[in-house]
């Protein structure tokens, strides 16, 4: 009975290698992507935050409603656009503004989540990688196969360091991106939060 089990566990896992391999070149992959639209959202750091930067004094300079507005209108991308494109005809309407913003933060929430998930992902699925191949290599050790040993350790070893790679650019990159977006968003809901204080 448990050498059917032992047989049946054995088979399983040696069954799960390839799905995660392929699941971690696919994490790759995805990270790397994620890399390029950080670089290309890097690029519009600046219009961002002067457009943020240049909302926030015409508030305090006492400019109207429609001065502020049409400054995070000219925003052309980021979260002031974001923002902007959602709001679109709604003419400002309280209510309907802050319903905007709160579904921008939950779309931030929701991309940054995906970051979160391969980082705790990635490093499990590189454990996966390692332990899995050990078993045939150990069984090579056993009966001097040598090769099967070599090729099993190759491909645990280059599991481990795939995993421990994609986990740390994931956090990398959602710690960056979550600076950007909490700053951000910190100043569009003051923004809104004075327009609708001053609105009739």
């Amino acid at each position: 009975m448990m050498e059917v089990l032992h047989q049946t566990f054995y088979r399983i896992s040696n069954a799960l290698l390839a799905p995660t391999l392929v699941v971690l070149l696919c994490l790759a992959a995805w990270i790397i992507l994620m890399s390029g639209g950080l670089l290309r959202e890097l690029a519009s750091r600046r219009p961002v935050r002067q457009a943020c930067r240049t909302a926030r004094r015409r508030l305090q300079e006492g400019n109207p409603a429609a001065a502020v507005w049409e400054c995070l209108a000219a925003c052309p991308a980021g979260l002031p656009a974001r923002l902007m494109r959602e709001i679109g005809g709604s003419n400002h309407d309280p209510r309907e503004t802050s319903k905007c913003l709160e579904d921008l933060e939950s779309d931030v929430a929701t991309a940054l989540s995906k970051l979160t998930w391969i980082t705790r992902t990635a490093p499990m699925l590189g454990l996966m990688g390692t332990l899995i191949p050990l078993g045939p290599a150990l069984t090579g050790l056993a009966t001097g196969d040598m090769s099967a040993l070599s090729g099993n350790l190759v491909v645990a070893f280059t599991a481990t360091v795939m995993g421990v790679l994609v986990g740390c650019l994931s956090f990398t990159l959602s710690t960056i991106r979550r600076n950007w977006y909490h700053r951000d968003l910190g100043d569009l809901e003051y923004i809104v939060h004075r327009l609708h204080e001053s609105s009739p």
